[in-house]
């Protein structure tokens, strides 16, 4: 095999690995909107996605790697992703409750549009007229999607837009310690801190018999156990994309997980969104694409 043929067989593996990340992260979405339509607290779900995540990464790695996977340059750091990392789904599955799940993820994608204004404002990155474009361009996408007169809570767009101003400063942190670390420690940190926060507070947001609700079905069960593995897998298939293929070749496939979330809403809760909605979802998606081709410059 050729140099550009085997190059472009490594991409088309981290494409399919980054599209088996986004099924496994918005099927992660779904499970938190059902357990919520169906009763579960949004605590209770939380600490089910963190336990589930340790476990199954400890699962995964702990043989293999022994007690080296907790070993990381800073803790602190990591600590601080982490308990960015529950805030983030304590507001996400909240607002999942409120609002359909198109809706969610669209409003949810303008992180990557705080990440380039966070970058500009605590990381010293000059924005450029493409930035300021871009984040004109996503935030008015974002205007369109919970225009007035739709039925969108306006609670749960202010959930989810705390949880995308969240998800960029966690983005901005993994950012910094992705040198330190490596991914499979990343993971494990993320579940551990995650576990340990929702574990300790458990007194705090325990809610005594929910569990007992004789409407519970095995499906329930089902979903409540898989969110977690769920989560650790979706995290780990991303990282194992970004591995085998520069960022700015899988960027773009990002977009397919709105796409995703259009499709299992309307298979599973019937939600679809109208023309106008979907007009705003295509500017969410267009701005980071603008700030890129700023960012690349004219070809010469």
């Amino acid at each position: 095999m050729t140099a550009p043929a085997s190059r472009r067989s490594i991409e088309r593996r981290a494409v399919l690995t980054m599209l088996a990340a986004l099924a496994c992260l918005i099927l992660l979405d779904a499970s938190g909107k059902w357990l919520g339509m169906r009763g579960v607290p949004v605590a209770a779900t939380t600490w089910s996605r963190y336990a589930g995540h340790l476990l199954a990464v400890l699962v995964l790695f702990l043989p293999t790697h022994g007690l080296s996977v907790l070993r990381t340059a800073h803790p602190m750091r990591q600590a601080a992703r982490g308990s960015l990392m529950v805030v983030i789904t304590l507001l996400y599955f909240a607002a999942l409750k409120l609002m359909p799940l198109a809706q969610a993820t669209a409003v949810f994608f303008t992180t990557p549009i705080l990440v380039m204004l966070f970058a500009a404002a605590f990381l010293g990155e000059r924005p450029t007229w493409a930035t300021w474009a871009a984040a004109l361009v996503g935030f008015a996408g974002v205007l369109v999607v919970v225009r007035p007169g739709t039925a969108l809570p306006l609670t749960g767009v202010l959930l989810v837009l705390g949880a995308a101003a969240g998800n960029a400063a966690y983005q901005t942190l993994t950012r910094a310690q992705a040198q330190a670390d490596s991914p499979m420690v990343q993971v494990l940190w993320s579940g551990l801190v995650g576990a340990a926060i929702m574990s300790v507070t458990a007194p705090l947001w325990w809610v005594p018999g929910w569990w007992r609700d004789p409407s519970f079905t095995a499906l329930d069960i089902a979903v409540f156990a898989a969110i977690g593995p769920l989560g650790a897998a979706g995290h780990l298939l991303l990282a194992r994309a970004f591995r085998l293929a520069q960022a700015s070749r899988l960027a773009p496939w990002a977009y397919t997980q709105m796409l995703l979330s259009i499709a299992l809403g309307w298979a599973v809760w019937g939600d679809v969104p109208d023309a106008v909605a979907l007009v705003g979802m295509v500017l969410i998606a267009a701005g980071p694409q603008l700030a890129r081709l700023g960012r690349r410059g004219p070809a010469g």
